[in-house]
């Protein structure tokens, strides 16, 4: 077997290519500053409820991942989120998502992802952070770091229904 044979062989053997891409994870710290560069969208894909009464980071675009049904008392999804995210982003955009404690956002940057957004990224403490020994989100998260949020809610960044 020559050499050409022996590394094309090589190619083929399996974890050789590298998987669909791992979603960066990076602190609260990190985003904001990301976020100062044109080009570069926070999108935090919690619920409106959380997005309104527990307060979201400054200039950060609701687009929920899912919806509560009062019927079934269940999260669904939301079968609009990646048509959501492609009216209102460019695929070339950097999107960073958030939710409360991070599992949320790395599951939207994923589905961005394998919808042709290359520069996704999950902010790994979320908005709150994680339970502390008494069951409160005061462990990391954004607000917990002190960057900027508010209450407010502007009718060009909060979601609205179809």
């Amino acid at each position: 077997m020559g050499w050409i044979s022996l590394a094309a062989a090589f190619l083929f053997l399996p974890g050789w290519f590298p998987s669909v891409q791992e979603v960066p994870s990076i602190s609260p710290p990190e985003a904001l500053e990301m976020t100062k560069t044109a080009g570069t969208y926070l999108v935090d894909v919690r619920s409106i409820a959380e997005y309104y009464l527990i307060g979201h980071p400054l200039d950060a675009v609701n687009i929920p991942l899912t919806f509560w049904n009062e019927k079934t008392q269940s999260l669904e999804p939301n079968d609009n989120f990646i048509k959501d995210i492609q009216e209102r982003f460019k695929t070339t955009d950097v999107l960073i998502f958030i939710c409360r404690s991070g599992g949320r956002s790395l599951k939207a940057a994923e589905e961005a992802f394998q919808a042709g957004f290359s520069k996704v990224y999950s902010v790994k403490e979320g908005f709150e952070g994680e339970k502390d020994a008494n069951g409160l989100r005061t462990l990391g998260g954004w607000k917990n770091k002190g960057l900027p949020y508010t209450y407010e809610i502007n009718p060009n960044l909060v979601y609205h229904f179809r």
